[in-house]
């Protein structure tokens, strides 16, 4: 039988021990949340911006809400560049793709559904997840692409919680 460690214990348990980034030991985490009324009007390839986040967050969870969107709705979920910077799409399905709309739901976790945010970028900045050499100090929006055009109206909640990766 083998012992398996996972990163964070290797470190305490190192000798001399090394220490853990920041931002996979703390506490504190930080949540942001956009909430947007959409309609009928929302069609294929408009952006639902909902929240923004600074390139060095270590994101952990993207948790979707609303109300049922008639017949007809989904979304990719990712990320974009600011309108102060240029507004440019860097992910458009980042953490969903596809998302249905057409069902209410309730906090569901959409972190990882499009396979592209792996479950091994969890403990990274997402300026490293993105593939990024360095970190370039800006924010993203968090937003909504429209991959199928929404077929009613109803309330559409992302909450972003993430970790500060410093300065």
């Amino acid at each position: 039988m083998a012992d398996v460690d996972s990163t964070l214990v290797s470190n305490r348990n190192a000798t001399p021990r090394v220490a853990n980034d920041p931002w996979n030991m703390a506490a504190l985490k930080s949540t942001g949340v956009g909430i947007l009324e959409v309609s009928t009007d929302e069609d294929a390839a408009d952006e639902l911006r909902f929240c923004r986040i600074r390139s060095n967050a270590v994101v952990r969870r993207v948790l979707l809400s609303c109300d049922a969107v008639a017949s007809a709705g989904a979304m990719d979920i990712g990320l974009y560049r600011t309108d102060d910077d240029g507004g440019a799409v860097v992910d458009a399905d980042f953490f969903a793709s596809a998302q249905v709309v057409t069902t209410a739901l309730k906090n569901s976790d959409v972190t990882h559904e499009s396979g592209v945010y792996g479950i091994e970028d969890k403990d990274k900045p997402l300026w490293e997840a993105l593939g990024l050499s360095t970190d370039p100090g800006i924010w993203y929006d968090v937003a909504g692409t429209v991959t199928t055009d929404m077929g009613g109206a109803g309330t559409l909640t992302l909450e972003v919680l993430y970790v500060d990766g410093g300065a």
